[in-house]
This record gives C-alpha cells, structure tokens and sequence, in this order.
C-alpha cells in the first residue's frame, strides 16, 4: 500500500491557458475568460487573481477594472476548450495508462513506486504534456483522492508536482482547515463546525464511530479519505461521472421553434459524442427551455425527461426523445432565452448487458455507425456531421463578442506560418 499511490493531475488556469496556448503574446499577462453570452467572469490568469477580481463576477460590474487593468478578455470557446482537454487526457492515458477523468481539466491516476521513483515519473508526465500539447499542469500524488486534491494545490504554489507521504501529511494537518477539503461544501463546513471540528486534526483525532453516526457514511468516508487509508482505486467513469449537461442562453429571444429545434439538436450531438468518449450510455434526457428571468414571462418555460428502457448514447436515440419532449415544452408566442441538455442515469457502456428485444446486428451496426461520425468530426474535418441540425446557429448563438478562432477544429481557422 506504501508504494501505491493515486494522483492527480489538474491543468492551470485552463480556459485562460488554452486561450494563451495560441497568443503566447499574453502568457505574463492579465487575461480573463467569460461565461456563455459573456455574462460572468469564469477564468482567471493569476496576474487576475492578484487585482482582487472574483470568479462568477458579472462582466459589466467589472468591465472599467479590466479595461484600465489592461486585461485581455476572451469569450469562452467551449469546442476549442474540449479539443484540448481531449489531448492532455490522451496523453495522459498513453503515459500513465487507465484514468478516470473527474472534470474538464482533471484527471485521476494511480502509479506504484517508491517516493523518489513516482516524483521522477509524475516530473515526466508533466514535461511531456506541456511539451506534446502546451498546457501547463499540476500534479499531486499521495494516498488517497482527496490527499491528492489537496497534494495538487500544494503543488500549484510551488514546481508543479508534490508527492505528499504519510509522513509530511500528519506534520500539516493541524494547519489545513476542512473547508479547504475537497467536497466539503459550506452547509457540511457549518455541520462540522458545529460539532467542533474545524481543522483536518480535529477530524482524524475524533471517534470514527461518532463521525458515522453523525455524518453517515459520507463522515466515514472521508475519514478513510483523509487517514490515507481509502482503496486506492479508480472507479469507473459512470462512478466519476453522474450526468453530462450542455446549454447555453441566447443572445437574443426567439419564440420560434424551429430554433429552439437547432440549439437543442446542437446540444444533444455534444452529450452523445461525450458518451461514447466516456464510454458511457444515459438512461434518461431532460430538456429545459426558459426565458429571461427578467421578463413578463419569467414563469414560463420548464422541464422534461423521459427514461429509455435500454441505456443509450447512440445521437439518433437521444435525439428523437428530445425533440419530442421540446414539442411538449413549448408554447407559441413566448420568448425563450435559453435552452439545456441534460443526461443522467449513467452506465458503463462496456459492462451494460444488451436488451432481449434488441438484436445483436443491429446494435452493432448503430454503435459501428456512430463510431464513423466520430472519426469524421474529430478528424480533418471538424464538426462534418451535425445530425439534427436545421441551420439556424446564428439564431440562437449567445454573445461572444471577443471569440478566439476555431485553432483546432476549423480549418478556415488554423494558424499559417510563412518564411519570408
């Protein structure tokens, strides 16, 4: 068990470096990403950070401090953010082998080794991606996942990799507060608090059996999590990942349905190619349309779902259900400002037993078939076939005023080099 050890691997900054990966004109300077339809800041460069601007603050309030800051501001550009992650992760799986990818920039891994061996190793994975792909990483190692999120963060202020042993981890965990714990949100923060624990000590130096009855299992959980001694293994992605969500609000209103068609079918097409590169099928899809929440129609709009009877990501299946609850949905002459996919109920596509009144063939046929559209959109022509698509993106699209180009999955967009 010493010489096993789970890692993890987060990307800095990452929409702000994915931007600075293409103007290496600005890495050194402030830079900020904004939300969909450029409502909030989401991103921050640290030179950012460092003028006291917060995450998720509304763009306008702060527009005048990062215009007299200097700051260049980016729109995010999801599609492009996507393609990147996809090959720090691939690089990250050839390297390391299996992963259980936690979020867009995260990622989980074990690796076996005494400390000096898996500093060296974890040293090379992060040379190697910013060498192969130019996004700067951070990387913590230790004994469980949650020492690992908090091994990362160490790291992030120091050289990039941190291996935490047993050993330095009881010597800091009087200094480290819960609420700096992964998953320790502010409602279990005031919970623990009121019990009086406050540090990660006070935690470990309390009865486990008093943390269970009074936590549950979560409180035993994380008391494994925190002791070091939590398998360390990784689930798989269905464990990691409980649902898969895509949306976007408009740049301006549209009551017409034939819109709302486009921007959910744009939806669906990211959640299902985001199954299969998962590996994962849903056995349920919701669909949200919603207008402005500043409007005369603030209580119109909703939500549906519907659930399959056999777990699914093939584009066509999904895409059928969600047209099919967007007619239920909508209402003639009301301005919808925003739609949403969401998908949940998630399975393993690997493990998943096949329906009895579904054959064999024509499983294989659909999974074959959606394996082309695959490679055909993520290969030389990016975003080829856009199944479901009635050509009314303009429509629907949100605010992007200061969009990068398309770098990686636009031709018209690649960047030219010329010897003069």
């Amino acid at each position: 068990m010493e010489n096993t050890w789970v890692g993890l691997l987060d990307c800095n900054n990452f929409f702000v470096s994915c931007e600075r990966l293409f103007r290496p004109d600005l890495v050194g300077k402030p830079v900020a990403v904004l939300s969909s339809n450029d409502g909030c800041v989401v991103a921050r460069s640290q030179e950012v950070k460092d003028m006291n601007v917060p995450m998720g603050v509304p763009y306008f309030q702060i527009k005048d401090i990062l215009k007299k800051g200097s700051v260049t501001t980016f729109s995010s550009h999801i599609s492009l953010y996507r393609d990147i992650s996809r090959r720090v992760f691939e690089v990250m799986k050839r390297e390391m082998g299996q992963v259980e990818q936690y979020s867009i920039d995260e990622a989980f891994f074990i690796c076996k080794g005494s400390f000096a061996e898996v500093e060296n190793m974890i040293e090379q994975l992060k040379n190697v991606i910013e060498m192969e792909v130019g996004i700067p990483v951070s990387i913590g190692l230790a004994h469980s996942k949650t020492q690992a999120k908090y091994a990362a963060s160490m790291a992030k202020k120091s050289a990039g990799v941190k291996v935490l042993n047993m050993e330095e981890w009881s010597t800091i965990i009087t200094d480290i507060p819960l609420a700096k714990i992964w998953g320790v949100g502010g409602q279990m923060e005031l919970k623990y608090k009121a019990n009086g624990l406050v540090t990660v000590a006070d935690y470990l130096a309390s009865d486990k059996q008093r943390l269970g009855a009074i936590f549950g299992v979560v409180g035993q959980r994380l008391y494994a999590e925190l002791s070091g001694y939590a398998s360390p293994s990784l689930g798989s992605s269905s464990s990691a990942q409980k649902s898969l969500m895509s949306s976007r609000s408009f740049k301006n209103p549209t009551e017409n349905i034939d819109v709302l068609a486009d921007a959910i079918a744009y939806h669906v097409r990211h959640v299902a190619a985001d199954l299969r590169r998962l590996k994962l099928k849903a056995s349920l899809i919701r669909v949200s349309i919603n207008t402005s929440r500043h409007g005369d129609f603030i209580l119109r709009g909703g939500t549906l779902d519907v659930a399959f009877n056999d777990s699914t990501n093939d584009t066509f299946k999904l895409m059928a259900a969600a047209q099919k609850l967007l007619k239920q949905l909508y209402e003639n002459d009301v301005p919808y400002k925003k739609v949403g996919v969401v998908v949940s109920d998630l399975v393993d596509s690997n493990g998943q037993q096949g329906s009895l009144f579904v054959e064999e063939e024509v499983t294989r046929k659909q999974d074959r078939l959606m394996e082309i559209i695959d490679n055909l959109n993520t290969g030389k022509n990016k975003n080829l076939v856009k199944l479901g698509t009635r050509l009314r993106a303009k429509e629907w699209q949100g605010r992007q005023d200061s969009c990068s180009p398309s770098y990686t999955t636009r031709w018209s967009d690649v960047a030219r080099v010329s010897a003069k």
